[in-house]
């Protein structure tokens, strides 16, 4: 009986570890983008060069690289990548934002684009807080019964 508990404990380890790091992928990689989306500079991107590109479902869209300049005029970014993935090529300016003088990818206003990742990033962390709020009521009730 001890090594099946052995076992069970041995998969539930292993579904915490994939569960935590499926978590912590899905946020390093939104976390920056939002933090950009909710806080970065305003301005406006240009694209100058696109290229096609499938999408996650296959369909073909354009991945475009350009300028970026800040709504206040207090910067211009000459080669900068859209975060986003356009059905055509834009055929003017696109409301954008960025982190800074510095950026390397200008990022769409919203959090729509962010809400898959978002969520994949939740689930990966909703089965481990289970298990951690199970696997402490259990001790508690072993040790009560002691």
């Amino acid at each position: 009986m001890s090594r099946r508990n052995a076992e069970l404990r041995w998969r539930d380890i292993i579904s915490i570890t994939v569960g935590l790091a499926i978590g912590i992928c899905a946020f390093s990689l939104a976390g920056p983008r939002l933090l950009t989306k909710l806080t970065g500079v305003e301005g406006t991107f240009r694209a100058e060069q696109c290229r096609s590109q499938e999408d996650y479902d296959g369909v073909p869209r354009r991945a475009c690289v350009g300028s970026f300049t800040a709504a206040d005029g207090s910067f211009t970014i000459h080669r900068i990548a859209a975060e986003e993935l356009f059905e055509a090529d834009p055929a003017g300016p696109v409301a954008s934002r960025v982190g800074g003088p510095s950026a390397e990818e200008a990022v769409r206003p919203g959090l729509m684009s962010l809400a898959p990742l978002l969520g994949i990033g939740l689930l990966g962390f909703a089965y481990p807080l289970w298990a951690l709020i199970a696997g402490t009521r259990d001790l508690l009730t072993r040790r009560r019964r002691r």
